[in-house]
């Protein structure tokens, strides 16, 4: 019986032979304050910790049944999680030997400080899968849940996976900003934040309840108030994607449309889903935010005919749509502003302008024309504008096409001068700085 002495007695055993694992899992082992890794495993510790809080709640087998059985689900509650906390044990190893170029890494950090906050541990973990993924807190739940339980660590852990086979291309990884964008979002509740403006906005809700009606002849069998969820579950996680878009333009500007166009666009054009906008959409109004912000005449200098496929294929978000993800698709155009206000502010003074990130990136892309390492005379270069001169090299090698976009993450003696010369660029700012 669920609650009963002998399925508490399996439960308990269970949760206790976990906990035991994981306490002599050499991974686990202490780690100096401020190091990779360390705020992570404090959250697996403070996750044994909450497991062990709970254990003790225990109820006498004479108590009312449906506290045994509350209890019951307390415990398999835990015991999911401290199952899912084994999967921490090779992300703390990967702080150790990190794999990933250094000046990804530093990069990346340099990303997650300006977005999510300056208390962030990111921990980089390759993944045989190949696709990019970000989870912050990811045992948040039973620790914050555990009343009378108090967390030893508030230093937030964000887990970040790339694919194994992306180690040294690193211009690709102006992703990591978009997946960092995930966590800012959370932490923020950005989306929150934009719908709550959208039900303000008179003209959204008209166009809402114009749809509701329109749908009744395609979801015969639902009621108006499950397609009203329906499209807003979906228009949630429209925002969300987009926010992470434009907070990665925020953060590192045209490389990550760039590297956007590598990744993404190969794997769907103008298909919608209910989880994600058509490439066509995100392509449109990251275009909008890059003219905004003031890229645009760059861009056209660099990459001229890259800039005029984007375009190009930002128009293509106009093509029809049915009812349902035309409403999306017209609501956060639309109202893009909100977007891109949302996304200025998480940035805040760390987002990347023009000015004077294009004159250092003209600067570290002469020198790696000379095959010199651009760490820049006098003071170092920006990482990110390192970043972004290494773009300007590779298009100018590999072409100013969508096949030269292709071709330049395969230059892996460009990516590794542009990878040292941002990791010396950390060095060298951080011992001027001490």
């Amino acid at each position: 019986m669920d609650g009963g002495s002998s399925d508490v007695q399996l439960l308990l055993a269970s949760a206790q032979r976990e906990i035991v694992a994981l306490e002599n899992d050499r991974r686990l082992k202490p780690s100096f304050d401020g190091n990779r890794g360390g705020a992570l495993r404090q959250h697996v510790l403070d996750l044994i910790g909450a497991a062990k809080h709970r254990l003790k709640q225990r109820p006498d087998d004479e108590a009312p049944e449906k506290i045994r059985q509350s209890f019951s689900r307390s415990v398999r509650d835990v015991m999911l999680n401290l199952r899912a906390a084994h999967a921490a044990m090779p992300w703390l190893a990967a702080t150790q030997t990190p794999s990933i170029n250094l000046g990804s890494l530093y990069l990346a950090e340099e990303c997650a400080q300006i977005l999510v906050g300056k208390s962030v541990d990111l921990v980089m973990v390759p993944d045989v899968e190949f696709m990019y993924s970000t989870e912050s807190w990811p045992f948040a739940q039973v620790v914050n849940e555990t009343a009378g339980f108090t967390p030893k660590t508030d230093r937030r852990p964000v887990v970040l996976h790339y694919p194994l086979s992306d180690d040294n291309r690193l211009l690709l990884h102006p992703i990591f900003a978009h997946e960092l964008g995930h966590s800012a979002v959370q932490d923020a509740d950005l989306v929150d934040r934009v719908v709550d403006q959208l039900d303000e906005d008179p003209e959204f809700s008209r166009a809402l309840e114009e749809t509701v009606i329109a749908m009744r002849r395609v979801w015969r069998a639902n009621r108006d108030s499950q397609t009203v969820r329906t499209l807003r579950a979906s228009l949630r996680c429209w925002i969300e994607e987009l926010l992470c878009d434009h907070m990665a333009i925020e953060a590192i500007g045209p490389a990550y449309l760039w590297a956007f166009a590598n990744f993404v666009l190969p794997q769907s054009y103008a298909d919608p889903h209910p989880a994600y906008p058509p490439n066509t959409v995100r392509t449109r109004l990251a275009l909008e935010l890059l003219k905004q912000r003031g890229w645009h005449h760059y861009m056209e200098e660099k990459a001229p005919e890259i800039t005029h496929w984007l375009y190009e294929i930002g128009k293509d978000s106009e093509a029809e749509l049915g009812p349902r993800y035309g409403f999306l698709r017209d609501q956060v155009i639309r109202r893009s502003d909100l977007l891109r206000d949302a996304a200025k502010q998480q940035a805040g003074e760390g987002a990347l302008m023009p000015e004077p990130t294009t004159e250092q990136a003209d600067n570290a892309a002469d020198l790696l024309r000379q095959l010199v390492l651009p760490v820049g005379s006098g003071e170092p270069l920006a990482p990110r504008s390192i970043l972004l001169g290494g773009w300007q090299e590779a298009l100018r090698v590999h072409g100013d096409s969508p096949a030269g976009l292709v071709r330049s993450l395969d230059d892996e003696r460009l990516q590794d001068l542009v990878g040292k010369a941002i990791e010396m660029s950390v060095v060298v700012s951080s011992w001027e700085e001490n």
